[in-house]
């Protein structure tokens, strides 16, 4: 029996595809679950225009997604935070503490989620953050904590002062 494709299958194809597969495989799994639909001219037509319409879509996502990782890449935002003497902070810095960061000073708007590093940020220093804005698009920030106290006694210090302190 031949059906189109609703949804990407691993074993079968992708959307739109037209397959053949055992009648009873499409009546009592596919059917049911809305993977697929019955291969008609009329169902072929309209699958052929959900597939276009998905196709910009996706596209549009990506558009998207590149300038908004322009906006980000290579973006260096600076915590002031209390820490001891050896350089650990009283608390860490998170993914939550990035995204307001982000929201508050750039008006950007990122899923507290999508945000990933690889270390804990309980030190002083930098730390490279990669935040995943579409399934193919990912943007690279760097994070600078500097301590707070330094910030009390220089109170004309500027972000390139702190980047270079906490390096």
């Amino acid at each position: 029996m031949k059906v189109i494709l609703k949804e990407n299958m691993d074993n079968l194809g992708y959307i739109g595809d037209v397959v053949e597969v055992n009648k009873g495989y499409a009546r009592n799994f596919l059917f049911p679950r809305g993977l697929a639909i019955e291969y008609t001219s009329g169902n072929l037509k309209s699958m052929e225009h959900l597939k276009q319409k998905e196709w910009e879509k996706r596209n549009r996502e990506i558009l998207e997604a590149k300038e908004l990782a322009d906006k980000l890449n290579n973006l260096d935002i600076v915590f002031k935070a209390k820490a001891g003497k050896d350089g650990k902070l009283f608390g860490s810095i998170t993914n939550k503490d990035i995204a307001q960061y982000l929201m508050d000073n750039y008006q950007i708007e990122i899923d507290r989620k999508k945000i990933e590093y690889d270390d804990t940020m309980k030190k002083i220093g930098d730390y490279p953050v990669s935040i995943r804005l579409h399934k193919e698009v990912n943007a690279r920030l760097n994070v600078i904590i500097a301590p707070e106290e330094e910030i009390k006694k220089e109170e004309s210090i500027s972000d390139e002062d702190l980047k270079n302190k906490a390096k």
